[in-house]
């Protein structure tokens, strides 16, 4: 008797391609949307760094926070207008409105958290006496509680939203 040769896949053998094919996309799917929103959180941080260099300028200059809102000299009455920045769909500059943190500015990034909402950061300089240091915090609307294992989508968040008692930067 003549042994037949086998031509091609059996039936199983494709089931199995098929099923790890699957486990693979069901894995690498949600942490490249992840790897995606990172980099346009990113994106929009970095679209920042001019407004807050002009914000360390103008506080070296002045020795304090107080002149340092949109439209003064030095710091930009806009960062952006919607849709022509990479990253930043809208932001809120210090001003001198009354009613408003003169210190604080948020923007809502184009990048979005797990549930699929906007995320928000707020930038917050502070100083210390006696230094030429600033820092900046960086809180966002995408901090995990406390008892969660998720992680914020933007790098360097230190926080929540300070929505109910902002944190205002400490003068010499």
């Amino acid at each position: 008797m003549k042994a037949q040769v086998q031509k091609g896949f059996t039936l199983i053998e494709l089931m199995i391609v098929v099923a790890i094919i699957g486990i693979l996309a069901a894995v690498a799917i949600p942490m490249y949307s992840d790897y995606t929103q990172r980099a346009k959180a990113s994106t929009g941080l970095a679209a920042l760094a001019s407004y807050k260099t002009a914000i360390a300028m103008c506080y070296q200059t002045h020795g304090s926070f107080t002149d340092c809102i949109a439209g003064e000299p030095g710091i930009p009455s806009d960062v952006t207008t919607a849709g022509t920045v990479n990253g930043i769909k809208s932001i809120t500059l210090p001003s001198a409105d009354p009613g408003t943190d003169p210190y604080i500015m948020k923007a809502v990034l184009e990048a979005v958290d797990t549930t699929g909402t906007d995320i928000t950061v707020e930038l917050i300089p502070s100083t210390t006496a006696g230094s030429a240091t600033m820092n900046w915090r960086i809180n966002c609307s995408d901090f995990p509680a406390a008892e969660s294992t998720d992680e914020s989508r933007v790098d360097g968040c230190e926080g929540g939203l300070s929505t109910t008692d902002p944190v205002e930067p400490e003068t010499p």
